[in-house]
């Protein structure tokens, strides 16, 4: 069953957010579940046979993907699948937190900032309480459902990807969340890794997640926000002029290593909340990472401009190599 897209307005600068339903194996599911506020139970309940749904999957735990994961487990007794990453960050809250702090503390914020940033990251609002008992996606979901799973870690330390369809009687389809938005780049954010300790590096999982997208090609793109897509390229191509284009901006403060400093001057009058300041700085520190190894993108980008020469994709292909060049001469 193709899946059914379900709108639903958020109080966020992002918009609108999509969560889709479809009936596999008779047992109607929901891929994601929109922000923690009445108004998004009532355009559920609206929209869905919410005493249908059976089982929830979350693309990556978001306040707009996952705010009312709880309400739906406990009211209608829905069984949720977490991305194992984002199981993590529940279980070490408080050590996740101190550490991205400190982390905070080393590109060159302030105490005053670091315990601004602290309150936001403690509130409810952000991080609403999630239901006991869930279950970990990438154990659980292709073996119950058929449905593969593709961790396109970047955006956050845990994005999944939800593959679906493609056989005689339905075209193939991916629940993207946020790794795919056509027009919208979502900045790879700061956060820690769990499991190794210290920073994640994003940017060493966005290279590996860029070529795994790609690999989905052909497949119509579900994503968290704005429209359906059927070009996974078409995304991928947007997202890295948007990429050079915010390098290129980078470039004049790259011998500041105070990142404070250089947020300061990038936002100059625009909305400098905590939650923007900490988007932005995730964005400066990924693209110093990529000025560090500029090689490694340059590798995914070579791997994708293959998978276009295999096919028949000459327009997507010209659109690669100008962004290759592109690149080239910005990392020289």
């Amino acid at each position: 069953m193709f899946p059914t897209q379900h709108t639903i307005k958020t109080p966020y600068l992002i918009g609108t957010v999509h969560c889709y339903s479809a009936e596999i194996n008779n047992e109607l599911i929901l891929f994601d579940c929109g922000p923690p506020n009445i108004e998004c139970r009532e355009e559920l309940r609206r929209q869905i046979d919410l005493p249908r749904v059976r089982h929830l999957l979350l693309t990556h735990a978001h306040i707009d993907h996952w705010g009312q994961a709880r309400w739906l487990a406990e009211e209608f007794g829905i069984t949720v699948y977490m991305p194992y990453h984002d199981s993590l960050k529940i279980i070490h809250h408080t050590e996740r937190l101190n550490a991205m702090l400190h982390i905070m503390s080393e590109a060159g914020f302030s105490a005053q900032w670091l315990e601004e940033f602290a309150g936001f990251m403690e509130k409810d609002a952000l991080y609403p309480s999630f239901p006991s008992g869930y279950l970990i996606a990438e154990e659980e979901v292709t073996k119950r459902f058929g449905i593969e799973v593709y961790r396109c870690a970047g955006h956050s330390t845990s994005d999944l990807v939800y593959k679906g369809g493609e056989s005689e009687r339905e075209e193939g389809w991916i629940i993207s969340g946020d790794t795919l938005l056509p027009g919208v780049f979502q900045s790879p954010l700061l956060d820690v890794d769990l499991e190794r300790g210290g920073r994640f590096r994003n940017y060493e999982a966005w290279c590996r997640s860029i070529v795994l997208l790609a690999s989905l090609e052909g497949n119509r793109v579900l994503p968290g926000h704005r429209n359906i897509t059927e070009s996974v390229y078409g995304v991928l191509i947007w997202y890295l002029r948007t990429l050079l284009y915010r390098l290129k901006r980078f470039l004049p403060y790259r011998e500041e290593e105070n990142f404070a400093v250089i947020v300061e001057a990038m936002l100059a009058e625009r909305i400098k909340g905590p939650f923007h300041i900490y988007f932005k700085a995730s964005e400066l520190i990924f693209i110093r990472d990529l000025l560090a190894d500029s090689s490694r993108l340059m590798r995914a980008l070579l791997a994708v401009k293959k998978m276009m020469e295999e096919g028949e994709y000459a327009e997507e292909l010209k659109e690669m190599e100008k962004i290759i060049a592109r690149f080239k001469s910005l990392t020289a």
